[in-house]
């Protein structure tokens, strides 16, 4: 049995509504970008914010990869 396509309206449903939530609230560090950099360490500045900015990149890069190229 093939995955129904609709059933991934569950998660991007759950993450769009928290990420309205967040934009709504305009408090700071709540929203995904936001929470990403800080665990990322790129803001605030931490000392793991190179491999924080690789990890970042390298599955970026591979999600492009992924999608474009099956």
């Amino acid at each position: 049995m093939d995955f129904p396509l609709w059933l991934w309206a569950i998660p991007a449903g759950s993450f769009a509504v928290l990420e309205g939530l967040a934009i709504a609230n305009r408090r700071r560090g709540d929203t995904a970008s936001e929470l990403l950099r800080a665990a990322a360490g790129i803001k605030p500045a931490r000392p793991w914010r190179p491999v924080g900015v690789a990890v970042i990149a390298g599955f970026c890069a591979w999600l492009a990869n992924h999608l474009i190229g099956g």
